[in-house]
């Protein structure tokens, strides 16, 4: 898709971070920008900023998003540039985890990418010009770290999607491109995800001065992060080139790489 000047984008997750910096991005690009967030306030103060199209969404919920696709062609008639970004980091020992702690960080992350494909890919393959799906997965999809298990999980399933769909849809012909987004460190509000969990999924077993010190920890480690203005610049180029991978930080590839050349060595000697 090498000119997006008046295309339509849908940003999830287009509050904050990433996704507000994407939608930034495509705005000043000439396409027409909605996004979609949980968080009221921000939306509405993200959308009257940036001049796009506020639409609230909770992306765990398939008819919440089958109503931000239904608004969008709505307004603007089609939808060509999907983006399903929308995501939440929770983090913790396996052995400390509740199951509320996995349902709510896979019902976002993973869920949300599943329920914006299922709602949006038909109105892609509909368009002449075909369309582009951009996944947000991130480094953690593609090499586990510990303390974070229901992200790691979230995260390779959203790559394994986006590989899937990606060669079903070269196999079809389909003029729609597919992308997975695998970013490290960016400066972001992903490590205060919290403030958007559901009453009903929170974890009261965590202590108030564990969460403390680890915010300690991610503040620091953001303070090293990249500006998500790069990452959109990075998505843009992507989605013209119809490249599949997205990776801000290919100085992590040799650490992937020896880990999967480990893996084959080891299963060689067994």
């Amino acid at each position: 898709m090498d000119d997006v000047r008046g295309k339509v984008a849908v940003v999830t997750g287009g509050a904050s971070g990433i996704g507000r910096a994407m939608a930034t991005r495509f705005a000043a690009e000439g396409m027409h920008v909605v996004i979609a967030d949980v968080e009221e306030a921000a939306l509405a103060a993200t959308a009257d900023e940036l001049g796009v199209v506020g639409v609230r969404t909770d992306v765990t919920d398939a008819d919440s998003v089958a109503a931000l696709a239904e608004a969008t062609i709505e307004r603007f008639g089609a939808v060509h540039v999907l983006c399903n970004n929308a995501g939440v980091g929770g983090g913790g020992q396996i052995k400390d985890l509740t199951l509320k702690d996995w349902r709510w960080v896979i019902d976002v992350s993973l869920w949300g990418v599943i329920h914006g494909i299922h709602a949006f890919l038909p109105h892609l393959r509909g368009n002449d010009d075909g369309g582009h799906i951009v996944n947000t997965a991130s480094v953690a999809g593609l090499v586990s770290g510990p303390g974070i298990g229901p992200y790691n999980a979230a995260k390779y399933g959203v790559v394994a999607i986006s590989e899937t769909l990606a060669a079903e849809l070269d196999a079809d012909g389909s003029a729609v491109g597919v992308s997975v987004l695998c970013p490290g460190l960016v400066r972001t509000n992903i490590f205060t995800s919290q403030r958007n969990r559901p009453e009903a999924l929170r974890n009261e077993q965590r202590k108030t001065t564990a969460r403390t010190a680890n915010q300690e920890i991610t503040d620091a480690l953001l303070a090293q992060g990249i500006d998500p203005s790069v990452v959109a610049g990075k998505v843009l180029d992507a989605i013209r080139a119809r490249r599949f991978w997205i990776i801000t930080h290919p100085e992590y590839l040799p650490t992937i790489a020896d880990r999967f050349a480990r893996i084959e060595a080891e299963g060689r000697e067994g």
